[in-house]
């Protein structure tokens, strides 16, 4: 947690307003990503036709999928820098507690919660950010680099066939539409079940969207995060 929010003894700061700002216009940009880039793929589906349509044809199609990966990657860059300043200004570790990075108590916490599961162990007491939310958030920030290479390899044939075998394009086109085809599954599916399906944030998990979390949540769900608040004073 950042800070304490002095509104509410109740609620804590979880998400910064950057980190809020970033996932909001992720989450315009993956969305428009997807429906532009599957309109495309699957042009002769009817699905892909109406939106094709409410675009303006097949031509603007390209037109906005190209501008919805600016639009994400963008925030792939912004989210470096914000990486850049937590290790080099702020002095955080990327492999600690507060951070999202795996390590190896992460391990440690998935077999312990596979005990949990079978009834032979207790939950394990998680920190910031879990096994799960780290995984999801590697897996969109990997997904995103790779299908960021292949699209550009699509984008500017041209450019990178002076360089690179033709084969390439045809590569680079396979796995773009299968890491696509990955990366929506993960977000629209996993992500969504495992973050505001659960019976506890069900429908919605707002902390994202205002940043807040209540003190109840973090002693369930990140009491060894709520063990680093006590232990700085924060």
């Amino acid at each position: 947690m950042d800070k304490k929010d002095h509104s509410s003894d109740q609620y804590y700061i979880r998400f910064c307003v950057l980190h809020r700002f970033l996932h909001l216009v992720v989450m315009v940009g993956f969305t428009g990503l997807a429906l532009t880039g599957f309109s495309l793929k699957f042009g002769s589906c009817t699905w892909a036709r109406a939106i094709a349509f409410i675009v303006g044809g097949a031509g603007n199609l390209g037109s906005w999928h190209r501008f919805f990966a600016v639009l994400t990657y963008g925030c792939v860059l912004m989210h470096l820098g914000w990486l850049l300043y937590f290790k080099f200004l702020l002095k955080g570790r990327l492999t600690g507690s507060q951070s999202a990075f795996p390590r190896p108590k992460d391990l440690k916490d998935l077999v312990q919660h596979i005990r949990y599961f079978l009834g032979r162990g207790q939950v394990p007491r998680f920190d910031r950010f879990t096994y799960w939310e780290k995984f999801d958030y590697l897996a969109l920030f990997i997904g995103m680099n790779t299908m960021g290479l292949t699209g550009a390899i699509l984008w500017f044939p041209e450019f990178f066939t002076k360089i690179l075998p033709g084969y390439f394009v045809n590569i680079a086109n396979l796995l773009h539409v299968y890491e696509a085809i990955m990366a929506v599954a993960l977000k629209f599916v996993t992500h969504i079940i495992s973050t505001h399906l659960r019976v506890e944030n069900f429908p919605l998990d707002k902390s994202i969207f205002n940043g807040k979390i209540t003190e109840e949540r973090i002693l369930k769900e990140h009491p060894g995060e709520w063990d680093s608040m006590i232990g700085s004073g924060s």
